[in-house]
């Protein structure tokens, strides 16, 4: 049987939901006859400042770090068993997804990524969020794209030999703005405020698949080289993202994506009906959920890509699994 340990580190780490999230995928493709015998031996929450803590839980595991997890108010070393039941039964319950897409996303293809096809017995997943994206610069990972260009890491692979990096924001974005109707493809305009991580790697997959990026300001801004349209009057705004949260108020008329997720309130019907399409305001759960799904299908297990749950049937879940974890 192989190992796999899976953390997500950063600060603040106890709101994650991609513990979640990774119980999920992993459920369903087992359901699928895919990765049987892959035995998920730990995941965790990483409270860390500085990629080095992480890492060193990478290599050797411990018990730092690790704090109480808000979704379900205990340590979440302790729920794994737990996890994948509710994974493995929400999936089985809720077989149709409950979302609809304006437009069906095309799949991100990556070219010439010198990744591992099947997981050794020593397989280590990582996902980093602030404020350790900028902090993996080493030639010791190899990169599978334009992460370490930009400075954007989100996501690393050990495979007992070396460490693999990506930069999966981004993608995650333009798969979730063609769920709203937004195609990036066709030019659409999007406004970034902010220039950390999460906008570089946005900015940069937005300009990839043709899109026009605009920066409109914050505390850090975008490079020069990955702009490539200027805030004028004349401007029309496909999209909105604020990255850093500081943005006075919503644009009336243009959808906005705020990468931050707040807790859900009402029944999970209510709590759907909040995330559905046909808003102008995108939670972060969409965007969250997006990337975790890039980050399988580009290093992880880019050998089961066609194999992964949508992202309308991985919100769908996401949502049923919080809710329960609630009444427990």
């Amino acid at each position: 049987m192989f190992g796999l340990r899976y953390a997500v580190g950063g600060a603040p780490i106890d709101h994650s939901l991609s513990p979640i999230l990774f119980n999920l995928v992993l459920a369903h493709l087992r359901s699928r006859g895919c990765f049987s015998e892959l035995d998920a031996s730990s995941v965790t929450i990483l409270e860390a400042d500085h990629i080095d803590e992480v890492l060193g839980w990478g290599y050797i595991e411990h018990d730092k770090h690790q704090p109480i997890w808000k979704p379900a108010n205990q340590k979440l070393r302790s729920l794994q068993t737990h996890l994948m039941s509710e994974a493995m039964n929400v999936i089985e319950l809720e077989a149709d997804a409950r979302f609809l897409p304006r437009v069906r996303p095309t799949s991100r293809r990556i070219k010439n990524a010198q990744v591992p096809d099947r997981s050794s017995s020593n397989e280590v997943w990582i996902n980093l969020t602030s404020p350790l994206k900028h902090q993996i610069q080493s030639v010791a990972f190899t990169p599978i794209d334009e992460a370490l260009d930009i400075l954007s890491v989100n996501v690393l692979r050990y495979d007992g030999q070396g460490w693999y990096c990506a930069t999966t924001d981004g993608e995650g974005v333009v798969h979730v703005a063609s769920y709203f109707g937004i195609d990036a493809a066709s030019g659409a305009v999007l406004g970034i405020n902010g220039g950390g991580g999460a906008a570089r790697s946005i900015a940069s997959a937005w300009m990839k698949h043709g899109g026009c990026i605009v920066s409109i300001g914050g505390k850090r801004q975008l490079p020069a080289t990955l702009v490539n349209a200027k805030p004028t009057d004349e401007v029309v705004f496909d999209l909105i993202v604020d990255t850093e949260l500081s943005l006075e108020r919503a644009m009336a008329g243009i959808v906005q994506l705020n990468p931050v997720y707040s807790p859900l309130r009402g029944s999970i019907d209510e709590r759907l009906e909040y995330l559905s399409t046909v808003s102008d305001t995108i939670d972060g759960r969409w965007m969250l959920a997006a990337q975790h799904l890039e980050c399988w299908r580009s290093l992880w297990t880019p050998h089961l890509s066609d194999q992964l749950p949508t992202l309308e049937q991985l919100l769908t879940w996401l949502v049923v699994v919080e809710s329960r974890l609630e009444q427990n």
